[in-house]
């Protein structure tokens, strides 16, 4: 493995832990509901075709609440095992490290900030569906970059820009991040032409009720424009102009009150960050639910009828189909949610074997 920092591409590697998206903006959603602040009250549960249930607990994370959570004790191979993805000890060194916070908290202290403690009536006033700030423009711009590229170099759920893509983003911010915010945003100005290439919007959804642990963290893989979700915050990123004809799938019937507001490549120094209802969270929190879903629904019937074909020779039948959508089902309910991919892989060739014996 190259030892060297990735985005200086100089320095060795010191094993710094550097969070792939930007910790203060993900926080209330990774934590255990109360925690606000504390970095080491991290519950995160994953849904998706490798795994789904709970998926890191932070050290200060109760063994009583992973049980009840589970419904099991915490074990020695679940503390070994207990990494949390959202880190990259193996992404930059710890000089580069530090160049990330100017920016970072500019983003979240003049502008993330402002928008969560303004009220929920405030927000659902601002004329067309979205929030002005005066030149904040080039602080949201290095701070999508710098998510985007650390979520890309560390290939974050197994996504990744093209080579040429996401050396076009680490070599801005080599050339950009030098320095206090001031050297940081003169830099930016100056190098802007070098970015051209690269568009965004963001959007914020707002949460009326408690749980903000109810959010999540989010990478659409798909074709471009490509969509982030960091908690209440959505990216939409593209290497080109967005158009408001063409937004991400997961986004479609939800932003389009203020999608025509808020692209920023018809803005000068203004960033314009849209609005949506605590509704439009909801809705798009389920798509986002209804999508992994049905990704390791499709994972395990493609699976069944292939591992069926393969021994069996043909097929299966309706019975058989039957037999194995009830054994799933049971599976499923007996679990309580707290599903493992491997055991359900191990069940379905249990399965196709019961098939087999019936058979002959």
């Amino acid at each position: 493995m190259d030892n060297k920092c990735k985005l200086c591409k100089e320095n060795d590697l010191e094993d710094v832990g550097s969070h792939i998206f930007t910790e203060s903006v993900i926080r209330t959603a990774l934590n255990e509901d109360g925690f606000t602040k504390r970095a080491d009250k991290e519950l995160m549960f994953e849904i998706s075709v490798n795994k789904v249930g709970l998926d890191f607990f932070g050290s200060a994370i109760q063994p009583e609440k992973i049980e009840e959570i589970t419904g099991k004790p915490v074990t020695e191979e679940q503390i070994a095992g207990n990494e949390n993805e959202l880190i990259n000890k193996n992404l930059v060194c710890r000089d580069c490290e530090k160049r990330f916070n100017p920016i970072e908290t500019a983003f979240v202290q003049d502008i993330y900030t402002h928008i969560v403690k303004k009220s929920h009536e405030e927000l659902k006033k601002d004329t067309c569906n979205y929030i002005a700030f005066e030149d904040k423009k080039l602080i949201a711009l290095q701070f999508v970059i710098i998510n985007v590229w650390r979520a890309s170099a560390s290939n974050y759920d197994n996504w990744k820009l093209t080579d040429e893509q996401e050396e076009y983003l680490r070599s801005f911010i080599d050339k950009t991040l030098v320095g206090d915010l001031n050297s940081i945003l003169e830099r930016t100005t100056q190098f802007a032409g070098e970015i051209s290439d690269f568009d965004f919007a963001l959007n914020y959804f707002i949460q009326d009720e408690e749980r903000l642990s109810d959010n999540g963290v989010l990478i659409d893989n798909s074709v471009s424009p490509y969509f982030i979700l960091l908690n209440r915050l959505s990216i939409i990123f593209d290497f080109k102009n967005i158009s408001s004809d063409a937004i991400p799938e997961f986004l479609t019937a939800i932003i389009e009150d203020n999608v025509a507001c808020i692209i920023s490549s018809q803005l000068e120094s203004e960033l314009r960050i849209g609005i949506n209802s605590d509704e439009q969270r909801k809705l798009l929190f389920h798509r986002i639910a209804m999508h992994q879903l049905n990704q390791i629904i499709t994972k395990c019937n493609e699976t069944f009828y292939q591992l069926h074909h393969k021994f069996l020779g043909f097929y299966p039948p309706q019975s058989s189909t039957a037999y194995y959508v009830k054994t799933m089902q049971d599976y499923v309910a007996d679990k309580n949610g707290d599903i493992n991919i491997e055991e359900m892989m191990q069940l379905i060739i249990k399965v196709v074997s019961d098939c087999g014996r019936s058979y002959f």
